[in-house]
C-alpha cells in the first residue's frame, strides 16, 4: 500500500502530498503579491513598489493582481551579486 501523504517530522503542520501515478506537480505561472513577497523575502509594500517602478510585471488589477513566476526569476537574476 503506497501512502498518499508523507510527514517529514511530527512536529510539521504542513502535509506533502505525494502526487498519483501519471500526474505531475505543476508549478504555478503567477502568484499574488503575498507569495511575490514571501518567496524573495520582501515586505509585501516592497513588491508593491518594484510593481510601481517597473521593476516586476503585473497582471491584472487591484485585488488580482498577480505576478508572473518568470517575472520574479528575472529580478533576481538580475540582482544576483557577482
Amino acid at each position: 500500500m503506497r501512502p498518499h501523504a508523507l510527514i517529514s517530522h511530527p512536529a510539521h503542520t504542513e502535509l506533502q502530498i505525494s502526487p498519483g501515478e501519471g500526474h505531475e506537480r505543476l508549478e504555478p505561472l503567477q502568484v499574488t503579491i503575498a507569495e511575490a513577497a514571501r518567496l524573495l523575502a520582501y515586505d509585501s509594500r516592497t513588491i508593491r513598489r518594484l510593481i510601481a517602478r517597473g521593476e516586476l510585471k503585473a497582471v491584472g488589477e487591484g485585488r488580482m493582481r498577480r505576478i508572473p513566476v518568470q517575472t520574479l526569476r528575472d529580478y533576481q537574476q538580475r540582482h544576483i551579486l557577482k
